[in-house]
């Protein structure tokens, strides 16, 4: 109970008092309950009724949870009551964890539900583990603190096929399954340049980074024609040059550079040619 003492001087209230002294009026006011806020929950036709928050002592009221969720009466729906000391029972939610069949291992648990704070064991067959090689998991407001599955071991875990790269390919024929540990060797098509390590290596399930084959470049007749431009050297016939590769052009007879002269000699990039232009001699 709450008591609102209020403080008068008598003389202020023209009241003779010779010793000045205080007088005191009590009152008594009603306790109240505001509007439950449960996480994970609410009570019963609640945008109806919490307009009519606060409420006098005695007054009760019904709540759920949240699926996943449930009182700790564990029913559908649990009663509470105004008191002098507010909420009784105070609502509250628990999370409710149900804990599956394992595959790949066992455990006592299985099939079962477990509250938000319980701790369950998993033994998994061998070869496998759970996640960062735990043993137990807890059930937690989010859920497991692990996901309950047994995964084959990343130590022993196998690769499929190598993956495919563009204008190359294996140098051995192509299996299933690859054992941890094991490599195998890339090789790009004729005039492709190759970028990277040619051999990759199986671990952890996953292939290590495969190389790339950069695109050769192609010098073309047509392109040296409309430029007045040819090789430099009149015996190469060098039309398919790698990357990385130097290509020298010269005008062609009756005719003068017009670009700049590095323009005459360039590098093959990706397959990117770009060509230095010569024009007639003026006569």
């Amino acid at each position: 109970v709450y008591i609102l003492i209020l403080e008068i001087l008598l003389k202020n209230l023209n009241i003779t008092n010779a010793s000045n002294t205080f007088a005191l009026l009590v009152i008594d006011c009603p306790r109240t309950c505001d509007f439950p806020e449960i996480k994970h929950g609410n009570i019963y036709d609640e945008d109806r009724y919490k307009q009519s928050f606060p409420v006098a002592i005695g007054k009760y009221f019904y709540y759920s949870c949240d699926r996943s969720f449930a009182s700790p009466s564990q029913t559908l729906w649990t009663q509470i009551i105004c008191t002098e000391e507010g909420w009784s029972p105070m609502p509250k939610c628990i999370r409710q964890c149900f804990f599956p069949w394992v595959e790949n291992g066992h455990s006592t648990s299985s099939g079962q539900t477990h509250q938000e704070g319980d701790t369950v064991q998993i033994v998994c067959n061998a070869g496998y583990s759970l996640l960062y090689n735990q043993s137990n998991l807890r059930c937690t407001e989010s859920g497991w603190s692990t996901p309950p599955t047994c995964s084959q071991s990343t130590l022993l875990r196998k690769c499929g096929p190598p993956p495919p790269i563009d204008n190359g390919d294996i140098t051995s024929f192509p299996l299933p399954a690859y054992a941890p540990g094991s490599s195998v060797e890339y090789r790009c098509q004729a005039f492709y340049a190759l970028q990277g390590n040619r051999n990759v290596i199986c671990s952890n399930g996953q292939w290590s980074e495969p190389p790339k084959c950069l695109d050769a470049c192609v010098v073309s007749e047509e392109m040296m024609e409309k430029h007045n431009i040819q090789l430099r050297w009149r015996h190469e016939k060098k039309f398919y040059s790698r990357t990385g590769d130097n290509i020298e052009f010269i005008c062609k007879v009756g005719y003068h550079r017009k670009s700049p002269g590095h323009a005459f000699r360039i590098t093959c990039q990706e397959g990117k040619v770009i060509y230095p232009t010569c024009e007639r001699v003026a006569v």
